[in-house]
C-alpha cells in the first residue's frame, strides 16, 4: 500500500511565520527527520513521544524510512519547500521509493525579505548561490529588483569584488540574516559600504537597479562596443550569425576568434544561463574582449587566450560555436568542436574567398544533419552635406552547420 509523507516548509523561522496547516501536521506526526535547527525551532508544536532524526540528505532519510513504524510521517524544510529547496530532490527520490508525497507551503526568506524591504516581488529577479553558479550580474543587470540568497561557490568577497568590478557597487542593497530569528541582523545602504562579514551565514540580498536594461533581446551597436584596432563582425552580421546560432538558454557557446569580443558579449546577453568562452589569441583582442565584457556586464563570457583549436581542448563541450576568425584552420577547428560535441550547431563566416572556398569543401561531407550558407550585403546610411547616402559595406558568406552525431559524454 502507497504510504504518505509530509514535507513541509516552516518558514523562516519555524514559529511565527508558521502556518497554521504546518503547525496541525507537525502536531499530528508521529516521526519527524530535518536538520537540527527546524527540529529545534518547531519543538513547542510537537509531540512529546514524537521520533526525530537529525538528517536531511535523500539517501539517509530513504534510509530512515525503511525501519520507521508506521505513523504519520513529516520532513521539515526552512522556507517554502517550492523556492530553492531541497524538497524537489527529496520528491523525487521519495516518489521513485513508492511514498505519495503531500507539500504543506510556507513562507520563504526570499518573500520574508521582499517585505521587510517594502518591496513587489511579482516582477523581480531571484538568484540563488547555494550550491550553484548562476549569473547574479545578469539578473542585476537586467531588472529592477534582484534578491539573493549567497553562499556555495560565491563566497560574500567574490560577490562584493564583482559588484566593484562592473560599476554596480553603487546601487542601493539591504542584508538580511537569520530572519525572524532572536539574532536577526539588518543592514542597508550602498553595496560598497557592505563587508563579507555583513553577508555572511543565511543572508538574504536584495539589490535596487532603477536604471536596470530593459531591453528584449539586447542588441548592440557597433558603436557601443570599444573598438581598437582589432577586427570586428558588424552589428547586421551579429544579428544573423547569433539568430542561426538558435540559442538555448543553458546553451554552451564558443566564439573562435573572438576579436573585439562582439559577438561573444551579444550572445552572453541573450540570457544569463548561457555560458560563452572567447578564444581570441591577440593579446589586444584579450583586453578588448575583456573590456567590452566589463562595460556590458558579461559575467557569463569567459576569454581565453591562445591559438585555437589548441585553446579548445580543456574548455566544456560546447552545444553552439561561432568561427569569425580561423587563421587557415577551419577544419581542425571543426573537427575539434565535433569530437567533443557531435551534435554542436556551428556558424562560420568568412570575408575571403580562401575561407569560403574551406566552407564549399565543408558543405560536401556527410557528418552534417542541415547545412545552409547565406551572403549577406548590407549598406548603411551615411549624411553626406544635406543627404544621407548608402555606403556598401563587404560582403560576407555564412554557413551554419548543424553535428548530425550523438552528443559525447565530455
Amino acid at each position: 500500500m502507497e504510504r504518505t509523507i509530509n514535507l513541509i516548509g516552516i518558514g523562516t523561522d519555524g514559529d511565527r511565520s508558521l502556518t497554521q496547516e504546518a503547525k496541525q501536521l507537525i502536531g499530528e506526526s508521529t516521526v519527524l527527520i530535518g536538520a537540527k535547527r527546524m527540529l529545534k525551532s518547531t519543538k513547542k508544536y510537537q509531540k512529546e513521544n514524537v521520533l526525530r532524526y537529525e538528517k536531511y540528505r535523500p539517501e539517509e532519510v530513504l534510509h530512515i524510512l525503511e525501519t520507521v513504524p508506521d505513523g504519520k510521517i513529516s520532513l521539515l524544510f526552512s522556507g517554502d519547500p517550492g523556492c530553492y529547496s531541497g524538497a524537489e530532490k527529496m520528491t523525487e527520490e521519495l516518489c521513485r521509493a513508492g511514498w505519495r508525497v503531500r507539500i504543506c507551503p510556507g513562507i520563504a526568506s526570499v518573500i520574508a525579505m521582499a517585505a521587510r524591504c517594502q518591496v513587489p516581488w511579482e516582477r523581480a529577479a531571484f538568484v540563488s548561490l547555494h550550491g550553484t553558479d548562476q549569473n547574479v550580474i545578469h539578473a542585476i543587470s537586467t531588472h529592477e529588483h534582484t534578491f539573493i540568497l549567497l553562499g556555495g561557490m560565491m563566497t560574500a568577497e567574490i560577490f562584493l569584488e564583482k559588484m566593484a568590478w562592473y560599476g554596480l557597487d553603487d546601487l542601493k542593497a539591504a542584508a538580511g540574516r537569520n530572519l525572524s530569528y532572536e539574532d536577526e541582523v539588518f543592514y542597508s545602504g550602498a553595496v560598497r559600504d557592505m563587508t563579507p562579514e555583513m553577508l555572511s551565514g543565511l543572508t538574504v540580498l536584495w539589490v535596487h537597479h532603477p536604471e536596470y536594461d530593459a531591453r528584449v533581446g539586447r542588441h548592440l551597436e557597433d558603436g557601443e562596443l570599444i573598438r581598437g584596432s582589432v577586427p570586428m563582425t558588424k552589428s547586421s552580421v551579429r544579428a544573423m550569425a547569433i539568430a542561426a546560432l538558435r540559442l538555448q538558454e543553458d546553451s554552451v557557446v564558443y566564439d573562435i576568434g573572438a576579436g573585439t569580443g562582439s559577438v561573444a558579449v551579444e550572445t552572453a546577453m541573450q540570457g544569463g544561463g548561457i555560458r560563452v568562452y572567447a578564444i581570441e589569441r591577440n593579446p589586444e583582442g584579450v583586453r578588448l574582449v575583456q573590456e567590452n565584457k566589463r562595460r556590458w556586464r558579461t559575467d557569463n563570457v569567459t576569454v581565453v587566450e591562445g591559438d585555437a583549436p589548441e585553446a579548445l581542448h580543456d574548455l566544456p563541450a560546447p552545444t553552439h560555436v561561432f568561427i569569425g576568425g580561423s587563421g587557415g584552420r577551419l577544419r581542425e577547428m571543426i573537427d575539434v568542436c565535433l569530437s567533443k560535441s557531435p551534435n554542436a550547431r556551428i556558424v562560420v563566416t568568412a570575408v575571403s574567398l580562401e575561407t569560403v572556398q574551406e566552407m564549399a569543401g565543408l558543405l560536401q561531407e556527410e557528418r552534417w544533419k542541415e547545412t545552409d550558407v547565406i551572403q549577406i550585403q548590407t549598406a548603411c546610411s551615411r549624411k553626406l552635406g544635406d543627404y544621407h547616402m548608402m555606403m556598401g559595406q563587404n560582403p560576407v558568406w555564412m554557413a551554419v552547420l548543424q553535428g548530425g552525431g550523438e552528443d559525447s559524454d565530455e
